[in-house]
């Protein structure tokens, strides 16, 4: 699924960038361009990369996050 419209980053992306280092929404800015565009993903965006690093610190979390990411495939 998209995050970013303006910028098209998918959560795929988002996920990536976060497995390669990224853990503030600057870091994703400057890896991705996202938000900076319109703006409105940034608050779906940061949710994501919260639960993104909560997911690396818990295998619960990351079984949850991976199941919704197939559901919205």
């Amino acid at each position: 699924m998209y995050i970013c419209i303006c910028r098209a980053v998918s959560e795929r992306k988002i996920v990536g960038a976060v497995g390669e280092g990224a853990t503030t929404l600057k870091d994703l800015r400057e890896r991705t361009g996202l938000g900076s565009g319109c703006g409105k993903c940034v608050p779906q965006a940061y949710q994501l990369l919260r639960e993104t690093l909560d997911a690396q610190h818990s295998p619960a979390a990351h079984h949850e996050i991976a199941r919704r990411r197939e559901s919205n495939a």
